[in-house]
């Protein structure tokens, strides 16, 4: 009994530690303005890119291009 409490217990406390990990990661990598013009323009957004950036700066969020999901991210710092 005494052992498969501790396997239990150790299991939960690691899936808890491999999910912070990986939102720690997706939070940090790309959390600012700049850094998601560099990902943009890795993509080949060119012009796109240079806008989303000025918009970005005033408002703290990106929006991705609709080929890759649209989706819009808020709460960047502004560098």
């Amino acid at each position: 009994m005494r052992i498969a409490g501790s396997i239990r217990v150790s299991a939960s406390i690691a899936a808890v530690l491999v999910t912070n990990l990986v939102f720690t990661a997706s939070s940090h990598a790309a959390g600012s303005c700049s850094s998601w013009k560099a990902t943009c323009e890795s993509r080949g957004g060119a012009s796109y890119c240079d806008s989303q950036y000025g918009v970005c700066m005033r408002s703290g969020c990106w929006t991705e291009g609709k080929q890759f999901g649209g989706k819009r991210h808020c709460g960047l710092s502004k560098k």
